[in-house]
Order: structure tokens, then sequence, then C-alpha cells
């Protein structure tokens, strides 16, 4: 989800659906974006960087190359699967704003990895991509075949994120995705967090502002609230100890773990 502070969402009259998920599931509190704008953000949460990107750069402008690794490298090398599902992407794998001005890749953090797309930002991309960076449409086929990935990332259209659109709407959006999967035979094994890439103030915790984060999960401890600080690299951290993984030897690395968001019974390593 995109650009709203903490404030802005919990306790709005405007975001009924995620004031809900969070009196019932887990809140984190005390969460930070790590940049602005949006895109070194999308990068901190699968990489453990910004690898100093301040802008909202095309991959034909900033993509990084081949030997950058990221969360799919760490999960491929444990035989897991996973899948970037995005929202009115043209193509799978895109690297370009959409004509409709629906989809932007600077939500779209693994179409900038070189390693992920097999190119520099432009041409043809690699098998592997087409295969992992998909539309929301196979999302839905995932979903109903109980065959979601180890490892999922949903980005909504410019619209459904509340970027461009009324917190109302982004809310109604996952007022329709997020039962899906509570409802999908996946849930009883799935960890779904719900995140905002930056608030719309400057911080001194993580400097890009303070933004909520809700997980929704049958491992969730129920209506509790996270004032521990933690960050997008706490997310990633979050992950890599969920599946074992190891770290990227970044940010995440010298971060913590999401831990007191889950039940004992989830045994997090």
């Amino acid at each position: 989800m995109e650009n709203e502070e903490y404030s802005s969402v919990i306790g709005s009259s405007s975001a009924p659906y995620e004031n809900g998920l969070a009196a019932k599931y887990a809140l984190a509190a005390d969460y930070f974006g790590v940049a602005h704008p949006s895109l070194p953000n999308y990068l901190a949460l699968v990489a453990g960087s910004t690898f100093g990107v301040k802008s909202d750069c095309l991959p034909a402008q900033c993509a990084l190359p081949s030997n950058v690794t990221t969360i799919a490298t760490l999960l491929d090398s444990h035989h897991l699967s996973w899948r970037e599902y995005a929202e009115s992407m043209p193509g799978n794998c895109s690297q370009v704003n959409s004509p409709d001005g629906l989809y932007f890749p600077k939500h779209n953090p693994f179409v900038y990895f070189g390693a992920v797309t097999g190119n520099n930002g432009t041409g043809s991309t690699s098998s592997y991509c087409d295969s992992h960076v998909v539309s929301m449409d196979q999302l839905n086929l995932d979903v109903q075949a109980g065959n979601l990935p180890s490892y999922s990332f949903v980005t909504p259209n410019i619209c459904d994120d509340a970027h461009s659109c009324p917190l109302s709407s982004g809310d109604h959006w996952l007022s329709t995705l997020v039962p899906k999967i509570i409802n999908s035979s996946s849930f009883a094994t799935t960890a779904l967090f719900i995140v905002y890439d930056e608030g719309k103030s400057n911080d001194t915790a993580g400097g890009g502002g303070q933004v909520p984060v809700i997980l929704v999960s049958p491992f969730a401890k129920a209506g509790y609230v996270s004032h521990i600080e933690y960050s997008h690299y706490s997310l990633l951290a979050t992950v890599e100890a969920i599946f074992n993984l190891g770290s990227l030897g970044r940010n995440d690395a010298s971060t913590s773990a999401m831990r007191d968001l889950f039940v004992p019974s989830a045994q997090i390593p």
C-alpha cells in the first residue's frame, strides 16, 4: 500500500476494513519506512538496501546488475517458490509504465534486478522473470487452486494502493482481496503482511515516515499491538527467519525479526 502515515490509517473512518484487521490480528505500531520516495522503500523490502536510489527512476535508468542478490536469491537457493503479483501490469515482468497509467515499475521492485529480469532495464526479459513476476489474475488463480508460492509480494495498482485515489479506495480493495486469502486452503500456513511503503513525513527513526503494518495470520497474536521499533528491513528479516534462509548481509542482517507479533507456537527461528 502507498503513502499514508500510521495516524492517517489507524483509527480512520476511511479505513474500516484495515482497522478491523488490526483489532482482530496483530499491529506494528512503531514501524517506519526507510526513505522517500517510493522506490527505495520497495528495494529495501526485498533486498535489504536502498542501493543509493533516491528517486522513482525506471529500470532503464537505475537497474541493478545481475550480481545483486534479493530475497528471491535466498528462496531459490533453498528450493522455495516465489512470485510477485502486480495489478494492471500490461505484461509479465513489465519494466515500463503502463499506457493506462495504473501500473508503475517503481512499485514492483523485482523488475529492477538484473538477476531476475536477465537485462539491464531494457530489452527482452528472461523466462525466469516472466514466470515469477506476473499479473493479479494469476494470484486469483493460485489462491483458488490452493497453489500459492512460499513467498508472495503483491502490488496493487496506483489507485487501489491509495496512492492516487482516496484511502477508502485502498481499504475497499483490501476488503475484496484479503477475504479470498483468509478463506483459502492456503491460509492455515500463511502470514500476510499489509504494509505501506512510506508516510508523508520525515522522521528520525527511519527517514520514510511512520506507517502501519498489520499481520493477518492464524499465527498472529490476537488483538496485539507491538511497540517495538521496526522498519522495512525488519520485515525482510522476518521473511528470512520464517523460512530459515539466513540473510543477504545488508541491513536485514543487523535488524530483528518481528517475532513478537506471532504466537509462540509459530516457532520462528
